[in-house]
């Protein structure tokens, strides 16, 4: 029983936390929820691998012939070393054999990577996290419905103590409703119970974050430029990452300027900008339209595909701006 309870009370957990309410908690909530949906899902597939493995024949050529005849697995050796391996390939199958929907599939990997981020960086947007949090939480909490156990070790006559607060927390008369659909519905409307996220304030948020920074960026890129103009501050954009990846090379090697500016226009012409003015318009384009995405997936997926692009621009743009700053505070400090 305590893999079945364990699951619940790590859900119980992540409630609390996000009754609490501070960033910590959010986090915390983000980590544990996600964590659940990890152990859902490989328990779910392990299940399913094991039951296909035992009516295979162990020998050829009845192996073989048991494939070829339409009557081996629903999926891949590949699909499924994927999916023991990594959370992204165990959605696509658990999608693929309709286990979960596609829109469980977006929130999942999604958050996923905000965990990720959350975990192993230490990054979390606070004004966002809150919401991302509880989406998590109800998803993984659903997902206890879509992903039930199939078997469970039961507790000893009586139940020991662990397991008998568990019961009497959840009014379980005993611990065969943890296999029966009412005894689990019971327990996912308890844990649903006062926490609701706001899908149509997550979408803003999300659109409202990545159009802060962007305009942030674009600033940042027109102040270090000293100048509004967009032309200049495109050709500053993509000239400076000419010079990082061959002009400054190019000018160590002994190529001046007029030939240092064919290289650069030659540079320009095979398409090698990786960041343009007209890229960022772009992003802020899909930005915008990401409070009005038809559900909660499809606004965190487009999200996170301007995000991964834009980050490392808004990164080295700010430590320019920073150093920027800096050498003007230098200065004044320097005539005064």
């Amino acid at each position: 029983m305590v893999n079945v309870r364990l699951v619940y009370e790590q859900l119980e957990a992540a409630k609390d936390h996000l009754r609490r309410g501070s960033v910590l908690d959010h986090r915390l909530a983000l980590i544990l929820s996600d964590n659940v949906a990890e152990l859902l899902m490989y328990r779910e597939l392990d299940y399913l691998f094991r039951y296909d493995d035992s009516r295979m024949p162990k020998w050829e050529p009845a192996r073989t012939e048991r494939i070829q005849a339409g009557l081996g697995p629903k999926y891949t050796i590949e699909e499924r070393q994927g999916a023991e391996r990594e959370f992204e390939p165990k959605l696509r199958l658990l999608v693929r054999l309709n286990r979960i929907s596609t829109e469980d599939r977006l929130i999942l990997g999604i958050c996923h990577r905000f965990r990720g981020a959350a975990f192993h960086r230490g990054e979390l947007r606070h004004d966002i996290a809150e919401h991302v949090s509880k989406l998590l939480y109800v998803t993984a909490v659903r997902l206890t419905l879509k992903l039930p156990p199939q078997s469970l070790t039961l507790p000893g006559n009586p139940p020991a103590s662990e397991d008998a607060d568990f019961l009497k927390r959840f009014g379980l008369a005993n611990a065969f409703a943890l296999l029966d659909e009412a005894g689990q519905k019971h327990i996912v409307d308890m844990l649903l119970v006062g926490i609701e996220p706001d899908i149509d304030l997550l979408k803003e948020l999300l659109s409202r974050d990545l159009l802060e920074r962007i305009e942030a960026t674009i600033a940042g890129l027109e102040e270090v430029g000293g100048t509004k103009d967009r032309l200049k501050v495109d050709r500053n954009l993509q000239y400076t990452q000419f010079w990082r990846e061959v002009g400054g090379a190019l000018l160590e090697s002994g190529v001046y300027e007029p030939d240092l500016e064919a290289a650069y226009q030659k540079w320009l012409s095979e398409g090698r900008a990786r960041y343009t003015l007209r890229k960022i318009d772009r992003w802020r384009s899909q930005a915008e339209s990401i409070s009005r995405s038809p559900t909660a997936g499809y606004a965190l997926s487009g999200y996170w595909a301007i995000e991964t692009r834009f980050t490392p621009l808004e990164a080295d743009v700010a430590q320019a701006v920073f150093r920027y700053e800096e050498e003007i505070d230098a200065e004044i400090k320097r005539r005064r």
